[in-house]
């Protein structure tokens, strides 16, 4: 009976598998979907169920004929255990296992049921599979075995057990040989849990540990070498002694190797950029050092890994770190393979262009002596590498890259601000060898050099040239390059100042032929050619080529001029000698005769004068050599040209003699001098203005005291009828004014605006005054007969300037022509403070104008307020026949004003001279009411 249920479920399962349509998948991730088997055309087997119900023993028998039904392929190439399989059904699965179905059956795909299982995920199927025998590393036609999908699947602790993790593959390889090839750190440790053979070979004779190793990149690599390593694998690759070393020690920051070597520089000396990084990850410094002081990075550096840099970098390594040797990482990357690379990374990573190695070296000095391209160096530049940093032997970038000849770098590194004049510990300067190598290194070193490029002493490259006695030829090539040859330095010596001073014609020659300028004064006034004429030695004939006697310069003045002016007699005979013009004129009309007054040099002045200069020629301004000897001040000339004949008051074409000049000058002894020759103190100029004038306005006492002596008169006018005693006022020198005014001159003297010395200075303040004022002067009056205080009056000063006349005793009654006193005038403007001032002063109220009226009458005429100005302090005051102010009021019926006085007090009893009282007048003029008045007052 159970033989036949046996064969039952047989037939059951297979006629299942010929039912179900088959679907195949060559992923190994996920197993395939079946799909739909369309119908055959031919007649199908008999249903199993069927048959048992009919009792059809032969069809049953038809049916099971043996074994080989389960492993029959259908027509999509799928067998009973991939339907299973992809059905999800362990139970068929391992009933058809149990009928003893083959178990490594491959679909079209070359795919095996367990591969279905796995790709599932169904893992109790996958296990059934596996105790039966199925093969782990059955490949499909992709390559992609069973095994291969429980690793990717992360299956393997579920899947495999002790017996499947000791099979062996093709190869001869374990499941833990593929698991560390797949770089699966969860599998191999799913897979060391059922303790595999930890140093089982493949056919290639690796072990597992080998196989972690061959991925030194991969960071799963060091944490899987590491799990076999603690759990006692092994390995033959030397390369990787020192990570078993360090696993077996357990600190990784405390192991050391060789010259004190840590993992970070084993890993880097192999490269091993995984285990670089998982040595970081477990804490080791990254700055660590060896015994020679080199971290990593500058091992990284030195042979060229840029990868392993990188991480270093990005883990914080220090990119300005020094090792022994002083060099910090960049130092030693320079001259490593893929420097560029590694120069800018570090860069990038900020390591410090500007630091030094123990030679002084910094990246730049590296990078030019080993020739790297310009975007190189400027990048460097750009990054902030000095450029005249200097090595402990004093030398700059520059210097290599002069010495080297370098075409591209030499330029570079000047016109990167590179100095082609800082010296080095030899006292050598890139300048001065390109000079002395010759036209080729100093067109190198020029090319990109400013045009106006000196030193810090003010020298241009001509002027080392000179100095180094250098290659003649270079200064043409300067020229070219269009540098200045006449440049000149702090002292303002020019190159050919220093040729010149050296006798060194060749280069001196050199630099005419150059453009150099021969006629360019120093600080001292030398210019080259003075210094040609005048040396120690004599006379520098080389240097007088024909561009030389015919330079000129910015004022017109050639080589004869400067001689001249230098007082080099001997050279003005020598250059006259040569064909110069003796009286040939500058841009300024000047001949060298008068610019030899410049030196005073009397014997210059006389050989000139003898080759035929003419002393009389003037200059564009008019003046001849008179007029410059006394500008400047050259006496000994002076004398030689007025004792000559000359005439001493030639006037230039503003009309100024050379009298004129000295006192513009202040210049008192060639202007005693001048006038004891008889020049004329009173010459006007084109103003009209004379020497007296321009002394006062200038206010020099000792000169205007010299010209007052000299002068005839003291009021000459110009032509705008200034007297020189006005000028000075007007110009505020008061002491001058002051001995103008002592000398005599007229303080009522008007110029063309009518404006006098004394109406200026009353507007102008008590010093003013006092210095015009004196006894000489104070009594004086104009032509209209108006006195001091008349004019203070008419100029409506403040009472004070009345005040200050009165005090330097100015006469208080002084009448104008028309017969009015100060006082009057002070009345009838309405000056009441100045009528009191004047009257308390002993003004006369009853001094009569040419028409009879007097200041008491105007003041009566104008009220109370006049009356008090006059007769306050006085009111009794009475003229020559005896009347007083109340006598004058009754006289004229000035009722009010003789209240008014009476009020003051005025006495109203005082007879005058014919006996009479005030009311007496009244009565006498018929004022009877004033009579009556004066009478009834007690």
């Amino acid at each position: 009976m159970s033989v036949l249920k046996d064969s039952i479920m047989k037939q059951a399962i297979v006629a299942l598998c010929l039912a179900i349509s088959l679907i195949s998948y060559s992923c190994v991730s996920s197993a395939p979907p079946a799909p739909a088997q369309p119908a055959p055309a031919a007649a199908v087997e008999p249903d199993i169920l069927s048959l048992i119900e009919r009792g059809d023993t032969q069809g049953l028998q038809a049916m099971f004929k043996g074994k080989e039904q389960a492993d029959k392929a259908g027509v999509d190439g799928r067998y009973p255990l991939h339907i299973a399989a992809a059905k999800g059904s362990t139970e068929m699965v391992e009933l058809l296992l149990a009928m003893g179905a083959s178990p490594d059956p491959k679909d079209k795909d070359g795919k095996t049921p367990l591969r279905y299982a796995v790709d599932a995920g169904i893992v109790p199927m996958a296990r059934a599979l596996i105790a039966k025998n199925a093969s782990l590393f059955a490949s499909d036609s992709g390559g992609v075995s069973p095994l291969d999908a429980i690793i990717a699947k992360s299956l393997a602790g579920a899947v495999l057990d002790r017996n499947s993790v000791s099979v062996r593959g093709p190869a001869r390889e374990t499941p833990l040989h593929k698991a560390v090839d797949r770089l699966s750190l969860e599998s191999v440790r799913a897979m060391l849990a059922f303790d595999p053979e930890l140093n089982a070979r493949d056919a290639s004779g690796r072990t597992p540990l080998d196989a972690a190793f061959a991925h030194p990149n991969n960071p799963a690599s060091p944490a899987i070498a590491e799990l076999l390593i603690s759990r006692g694998a092994t390995s033959s690759i030397d390369d990787f002694s020192y990570f078993v070393r360090a696993v077996r020690d357990t600190n990784y920051a405390r192991t050391r190797f060789a010259d004190g070597a840590t993992v970070l520089h084993e890993a880097l000396r192999f490269d091993h950029r995984g285990y670089l990084s998982f040595f970081l990850d477990r804490g080791v410094p990254v700055d660590a050092k060896s015994s020679s002081g080199s971290t990593a990075l500058h091992d990284a550096m030195r042979t060229g890994r840029i990868e392993a840099a990188r991480i270093l970098l990005a883990k914080g390594a220090d990119p300005n770190a020094l090792d022994g040797g002083g060099n910090s990482p960049l130092h030693l990357a320079l001259p490593g393979p893929g420097a560029l690379t590694a120069m800018n990374l570090l860069l990038d990573s900020g390591a410090k262009p500007e630091a030094k190695d123990r030679s002084g070296n910094t990246a730049l000095h590296l990078a030019v002596a080993l020739g790297y391209p310009p975007a190189a160096i400027s990048a460097l530049i750009a990054k902030g590498a000095p450029v005249d940093y200097a090595n402990a032997a004093g030398d700059t970038a520059l210097f290599i890259a002069i010495r080297q000849r370098s075409a591209e770098l030499t330029p570079l590194l000047v016109g990167s601000g590179g100095s082609v004049f800082v010296r080095n510990a030899k006292g050598e300067s890139p300048l001065a060898i390109a000079l002395n190598d010759g036209v080729e290194a100093t067109e190198l070193i020029l090319r990109a050099a400013p045009k106006d490029i000196k030193d810090d002493a003010g020298d241009s490259p001509y002027h080392h040239v000179v100095r180094l006695n250098a290659v003649i030829a270079t200064i043409a090539t300067m020229r070219v390059l269009g540098l200045d040859p006449s440049a000149r330095n702090a002292a303002g010596d020019s190159a050919l100042h220093m040729a010149v001073r050296g006798n060194q014609a060749k280069l001196g020659e050199a630099l005419l032929l150059a453009g150099a300028n021969p006629l360019a004064p120093n600080v001292q006034g030398q210019s080259p050619l003075t210094l040609a004429l005048s040396a120690s030695d004599g006379l520098k004939p080389w240097f007088f080529v024909p561009s030389v006697m015919a330079a000129h310069d910015a004022e017109g003045n050639g080589p004869l001029h400067y001689a001249a002016g230098a007082g080099l007699v001997d050279g003005v005979r020598y250059l006259s000698g040569l064909g110069a013009k003796v009286d040939e004129a500058n841009r300024d009309g000047r001949t060298p005769a008068m610019l030899s007054l410049r030196s005073d040099s009397v014997a210059t002045l006389r050989a000139l004068l003898a080759l035929g200069a003419d002393p009389a020629k003037r200059d564009l301004a008019g003046a001849s050599a008179l007029h410059l000897a006394v500008q400047w001040n050259a006496r000994a000339s002076l004398r030689l040209l007025a004792e000559s004949g000359s005439s001493v008051d030639p006037q230039d074409y503003t009309g100024k003699t050379p009298l004129r000049y000295a006192v513009d000058r202040n210049d008192t002894v060639n202007a005693a001098y001048l006038l004891g020759r008889g020049a004329m103190a009173l010459a006007r100029d084109n103003a009209g203005e004379t020497s007296l004038h321009a002394s006062a306005r200038l206010g020099d006492s000792a000169m205007t005291s010299l010209l007052i002596s000299n002068a005839a008169r003291l009021d000459a006018r110009d032509d705008a009828g200034s007297t020189a005693l006005l000028e000075a006022l007007y110009a505020g020198k008061l002491s001058t004014a002051a001995l103008l005014a002592e000398a005599g001159a007229s303080i009522h003297a008007k110029d063309a605006s009518g404006e006098s010395p004394l109406s200026h200075a009353a507007k102008n303040g008590t010093a003013h005054l006092k210095a015009i004022l004196n006894k000489a002067t104070i009594g004086l009056t104009d032509s209209d007969g108006r006195s001091a205080l008349r004019v203070i009056l008419d100029t409506r000063s403040d009472l004070s300037m009345l005040s200050d006349a009165l005090a330097l005793g100015a006469p208080v009654d002084d009448r104008d022509a028309m017969g009015r006193s100060p006082l009057f005038i002070a009345l009838a403007r309405g000056r009441l403070d100045a009528a009191a001032l004047l009257a308390n002063a002993g003004a006369d109220p009853f001094a009569r104008d040419v028409e009879g009226a007097t200041p008491a009458g105007l003041a009566l005429g104008i009220g109370d307020s006049a009356v008090q100005a006059l007769f306050a302090k006085h009111p009794d005051r009475s003229d020559q026949l005896g009347d007083s102010a109340l006598h004058y009021a009754a006289a004229a019926g000035q009722e009010q004003g003789a209240l008014s006085l009476l009020a003051l007090g005025a006495d109203k009893s005082r007879r005058n001279a014919a006996g009479e009282t005030p009311a007496d007048v009244a009565r006498r003029r018929g004022h009877l009411k004033l009579a009556e008045l004066l009478n009834a007052v007690k």
